[in-house]
């Protein structure tokens, strides 16, 4: 009996730290539709040009990110501490 409640607190804080692994966002990876959307911004065109419209597309895509990243964890301390 005392082996099984011993293994039940060992199990619940493994998986007590599991949803934050979930929830953290990676803002530099990019799905299908960025893709897509890359694929037609750079339809036509070559070289230098291309890298620079594909640069400046995930630069922005990161921004956006990160800064709406940092306002829902702005939220949630402010969740957290009663404001």
């Amino acid at each position: 009996m005392k082996k099984t409640i011993a293994m039940f607190f060992v199990l619940a804080f493994l998986l007590s730290g599991t949803p934050m692994i979930y929830a953290a966002v990676d803002c530099t990876k990019d799905n299908w539709g960025d893709q897509a959307g890359d694929w037609f911004a750079t339809l036509g065109k070559n070289g230098l040009e291309k890298d620079q419209v594909l640069a400046a597309r995930k630069a922005d895509r990161v921004t956006k990110c990160t800064t709406r990243e940092a306002e829902k964890a702005a939220k949630e301390m402010k969740k957290k501490l009663g404001f």
